[in-house]
């Protein structure tokens, strides 16, 4: 399957962020089936191009997934546990802080977790290209 990598943790991250980025295009084809197409060419630009790098280990996809993970685990936080989010009725008020920070924290924690995989294991990208 994927090209040989000396560790099953990095082999099991990579899997992780390929299905996240094809449930990603799955969705944006969904909402093109409904006629929203501006999803469908954000995913054809970004999504799909970094499937295929994150297959074939090219360093640049290793990149750009760090970037984006670092993006996730700054910016999730803030945009769902602020009073702004709550003022404005994008979250519901009666819901308890730890339901709301329990999937946040769960998902940073993750991304925190490929993050350390990926820079553990940089050598491996741009090797087998």
């Amino acid at each position: 399957m994927l090209p040989a990598v000396s560790s099953p943790a990095l082999k099991r991250v990579l899997l992780l962020l390929i299905c996240a980025c094809a449930a990603i295009v799955g969705n944006a084809l969904l909402l093109a089936w409904n006629g929203r197409y501006l999803p469908l060419a954000l995913s054809v630009v970004l999504w799909l191009p970094l499937v295929w790098g994150l297959w074939m280990l090219h360093p640049l996809a290793r990149k750009v997934t760090v970037g984006l993970l670092w993006m996730v685990v700054l910016i999730l936080p803030i945009g769902v546990i602020n009073p702004f989010a709550a003022m404005d009725g994008a979250i519901n008020t009666d819901v308890p802080l730890w339901r709301l920070a329990l999937p946040v924290f769960g998902i940073v924690g993750l991304a925190l977790f490929a993050l350390h995989i990926l820079g553990k294991h940089k050598a491996e990208f741009g090797r087998h290209v």
